[in-house]
């Protein structure tokens, strides 16, 4: 994402390109789950953690739709 970010400050378009391709596959972005933590072989979560995974899904979703839109717009 850093890299994406800075081609796109820099108004190169191939960050459009390169934070689409974080979308897709195993591994990717869509794979990210934050706050977690792996205690004695089980996944502990609490529910604020929940919370931020919720709010990091709808940020995720905005900024795939947001480079589509500009790769359309192209």
């Amino acid at each position: 994402m850093r890299k994406a970010k800075a081609h796109l400050l820099n108004s190169d378009y191939s960050g459009i390109e390169y934070l689409l391709s974080a979308y897709g596959g195993m591994g990717s972005i869509n794979d990210v789950v934050l706050g977690q933590s792996y205690n004695n072989g089980v996944f502990d979560w609490k529910s604020r953690r929940i919370e931020l995974n919720e709010e990091f899904a709808k940020l995720r979703n905005k900024a795939w739709e947001l480079a589509n839109a500009i790769k359309r717009s192209q």
